[in-house]
């Protein structure tokens, strides 16, 4: 059963989808043996070899070779095309029309023990995994961007109640976040800290949230829109949660060349990514084992349509 239109996921291997769905629209089947189990078949654009392949069976195993999905031999079931008809696949899951295929089901299958050799280190796999803690964390991520919004859209109102200008409004927020920053460089705990320093940063904080001037009724009505004490209770940072994100994820691009280059980066950025990276598989399925798995997937659609189709005929 596929998924409803409305909530079908997006196919994380769209573009490879895509790739293979352009080269292929055109390729039917060639039934060149067919005895019980033992099957050869070619799919093939007609008049061209180009983006073809052969799928041959016998009891136990698939083996397909030919232009793409070249080289790769299963195992699992005497009839292996029943097996790839439904075994760790849901058609039409994704919203491209794509079938889910449980990708690591079928490499198990693999004969050899190749299942290793067919997912290699991805960089856009290691960045996406990256972006995707970073916008659940509590500091960098997404609610906390609507946080931040929140605050900056209710200091605008407060500010445009005061009668401040922009420049005025830059003034506050530059001060804040000045002291904020020399604060903070003079050390991790109170004990240390520059009591001068602290101050500074208290004064500029508090004329940053100053009501100085806004009457009792607007500022009652303000309170009632927002949830003041929240929204003045945290700090405001010069740089957004989301422009933070991005900013990591830059500099995660620059040492993606190599997994080992990802991984010292990510031990080195235990405070922002987390402790647990060291679990993090930064491999993705490798472009030509997607290919072979969609290339069985037709095929095997191909091959079921062209059995159908005989027995109609020897029923009519």
């Amino acid at each position: 059963m596929s998924a409803p239109d409305t909530v079908k996921p997006e196919n994380p291997y769209a573009r490879t989808y895509a790739d293979f769905l352009a080269q292929t629209r055109e390729h039917v089947l060639v039934v060149l043996k067919e005895a019980g189990l033992y099957r050869h078949f070619r799919i093939q654009a007609p008049g061209t070899r180009m983006w073809s392949w052969d799928v041959t069976t016998w009891p136990g195993h698939l083996a397909t070779s030919g232009d793409i999905a070249d080289g790769y031999m299963f195992t699992r079931e005497p009839d292996m095309i029943g097996f790839f008809a439904s075994a760790g696949k849901r058609e039409g899951y994704y919203a491209d029309g794509a079938p889910s295929i449980d990708f690591r089901y079928w490499a198990e299958k693999l004969c050899g023990g190749r299942s290793r050799e067919v997912r290699q280190y991805d960089p856009d796999h290691f960045l996406q995994l990256v972006r995707e803690h970073l916008e659940e964390s509590e500091e960098l991520g997404t609610e906390a961007q609507v946080f931040h919004d929140q605050q900056l859209a209710l200091l605008k109102t407060l500010h445009e109640l005061r009668g401040l200008d922009g420049d005025e409004q830059s003034a506050l927020f530059e001060a804040h976040w000045t002291a904020q920053e020399h604060l903070a460089a003079t050390g991790g705990t109170y004990a240390v800290l520059n009591h001068e320093r602290r101050d500074a940063a208290a004064a500029a904080r508090a004329a940053l949230w100053s009501t100085d001037g806004i009457p009792d009724e607007k500022f009652d009505r303000l309170t009632d829109d927002h949830n003041w004490m929240e929204l003045a209770d945290i700090e405001v940072p010069r740089h957004s949660p989301a422009e933070r994100r991005t900013e990591i994820i830059e500099d995660a691009r620059w040492h993606a060349d190599s997994e080992s280059e990802a991984h010292n980066w990510l031990a080195e950025h235990e405070d922002t990514v987390g402790t647990d990276t060291w679990e993090w598989d930064l491999r993705d399925w490798d472009i030509h084992f997607l290919f072979t798995c969609y290339c069985i997937d037709l095929a095997v659609r191909l091959y079921r349509e062209h059995a159908a189709a005989k027995t109609q005929q020897s029923a009519a």
